[in-house]
């Protein structure tokens, strides 16, 4: 699956889960996925979970719902593990993909919110090709990312992405960018990565240092607004980035699965959104 395909795959989820959202969902037996709670589209209310032992659900009572049904998952020691499971089958590579893609497992909440901000704690798997991604995520296809490459292990990358109906084609990287650290560490080491959203502009942090503004009047683009401005969901994910030729790249994929692990686990161990707009 290609990093467009992994996007279009959660937005059309997402989109499910919503008609979806004001039904109860039948089963009890797994993990939290079937208690589901509505909100206001345009309501920020606080959301906290450390992933206890058996629940992905947070003090507010609000879940998270695997979106993926095949994708794999656990909590473990307060630490939700999202998993990339290793193809069946021979992986070939051939100029420079897989020809086969791992599954990956998808989070996301059950609720919206418009502004606010939201810090992940992350350990992310050392694995050139698999990608660690928490990002805001609305219907319309806005996104605020946060995503962390097991193939450049000193760096990570934010990014932008709001489509407009004047846009020719998708502007999926032009705001983009890669991030250092400000201290010795890297995506394996557990950090707090911080995303502060409101109506004019939109401030990264990690372990509690900004490293990244953006402002409104900076996504303008050939005369249009990219600024996310719809209600997202906070989406949590893991994914092979091995194939199309330009996402492997990106990447410094394809995995090579002779040598990665059979299950490659990102870890995160907390999910804290504030409502100060």
């Amino acid at each position: 699956m290609s990093r467009h395909s992994f996007r279009l795959l959660i937005l059309l989820y997402c989109l499910t889960l919503w008609c979806l959202a004001s039904q109860a969902l039948p089963s009890d037996s797994e993990l939290s996925r079937d208690s589901v709670l509505t909100r206001s589209v345009s309501q920020c209310q606080p959301f906290q979970s450390s992933f206890a032992p058996g629940d992905v659900s947070g003090n507010s009572g609000a879940p998270f719902l695997a979106l993926s049904p095949s994708g794999s998952y656990s909590t473990v020691g307060h630490e939700l593990q999202l998993y990339l499971e290793r193809p069946q089958g021979k992986v070939s590579t051939e100029d420079g993909v897989n020809d086969k893609l791992g599954e990956g497992a998808t989070v996301n909440s059950t609720f919206t919110f418009l502004y606010g901000r939201v810090t992940f704690t992350i350990a992310a798997p050392v694995v050139p090709g698999a990608v660690t991604a928490a990002i805001l995520i609305a219907d319309q296809g806005d996104e605020v990312d946060v995503e962390l490459l097991g193939g450049d292990s000193s760096h990570w990358q934010t990014n932008v992405y709001a489509p407009n109906p004047k846009d020719k084609a998708p502007l999926w990287g032009v705001f983009g960018e890669i991030e250092d650290y400000p201290a010795d560490g890297g995506v394996q080491h557990s950090h707090d990565y911080t995303v502060d959203w409101n109506a004019e502009r939109i401030v990264w942090s990690v372990d509690g240092q900004q490293v990244r503004t953006i402002t409104k009047a900076e996504t303008q683009k050939d005369g249009a607004l990219h600024f996310p401005s719809h209600p997202t969901r906070l989406s949590l994910g893991i994914w092979d980035a091995s194939s199309p030729v330009g996402t492997a790249d990106w990447a410094k994929g394809p995995i090579d699965w002779s040598t990665a692990p059979e299950r490659i686990t990102a870890a995160f161990t907390k999910v804290v959104l504030e409502c100060p707009y």
